[in-house]
């Protein structure tokens, strides 16, 4: 089982440890095409007003400058990299199977995918639908290849999900229910999938194999739904 995550905009910066090293990263057949990201992304932040270039407010500036240092700034696990309210859920420092962080990876619009345990820096980059259909072309032979044989509960959403739509995901998705009315809150939704990735880390017994399993699993700490290969959680 994989369980595939989006990253989250705020990211924390690492105070020490070794800097990047691309060929250190899950999956190498996609080395190139991280250096080639990252070199773009850095000759844009170098730009006076680069933050614009990126999207984002001129209040977050200093992270888009931080840009420029993604080869030589301290890099970390990514899962401590990554912030907000999904990864907060998760928690992955208390879980109780730290192995199983092997099977967490996270989507990313510069490295393209990477593994909860493989060390980055900080960055601000969001994955755009031109990003997306770029890295889907990358993505594709190498985890159609690498993830054949596996379940993949898929947290993402998005252009993210796009940039690796997959055949053998299962879409999570989390909706609220008051008086028969259901709708999505995004909030919610993220804070939800970090709850399921951390109970799918957390839970005895053996890691789920097929798309029951991972239904049954989760029907231990959730009210879940399973139609047309889509999870949905009740909340």
């Amino acid at each position: 089982m994989i369980i595939l995550l989006p990253p989250s905009e705020s990211k924390t910066p690492h105070d020490h440890g070794d800097p990047l090293s691309l060929d250190q990263l899950c999956y190498p057949e996609l080395t190139q095409d991280r250096a080639h990201m990252c070199d773009i992304l850095m000759e844009i932040s170098s730009r006076e007003r680069g933050w614009e270039e990126l999207g984002v407010s001129q209040r977050l500036a200093p992270e888009v400058e931080r840009n420029t240092e993604v080869f030589t700034t301290s890099a970390g696990p990514a899962i401590n990299t990554y912030t907000g309210v999904l990864f907060t859920a998760l928690d992955a420092a208390t879980v109780a199977h730290e192995d199983r962080l092997d099977t967490v990876f996270i989507s990313s619009a510069l490295f393209g995918v990477v593994n909860a345990r493989d060390h980055i820096p900080a960055y601000r980059y969001s994955m755009t639908p031109k990003l997306s259909t770029w890295w889907k072309k990358r993505l594709s032979p190498v985890l159609d290849d690498a993830w054949a044989a596996e379940v993949v509960v898929d947290c993402r959403s998005g252009a993210y999900r796009r940039a690796w739509p997959g055949t053998n995901t299962l879409p999570v998705q989390v909706v609220t229910e008051t008086n028969g009315v259901r709708k999505t809150v995004s909030h919610n939704a993220k804070h939800t999938r970090g709850l399921v990735a951390r109970h799918l880390l957390n839970r005895d017994g053996d890691m789920p194999t097929t798309p029951e399993d991972v239904v049954s699993a989760l029907k231990e700490a959730f009210t879940v739904e399973f139609e047309h290969a889509q999870i949905t959680i009740v909340v």
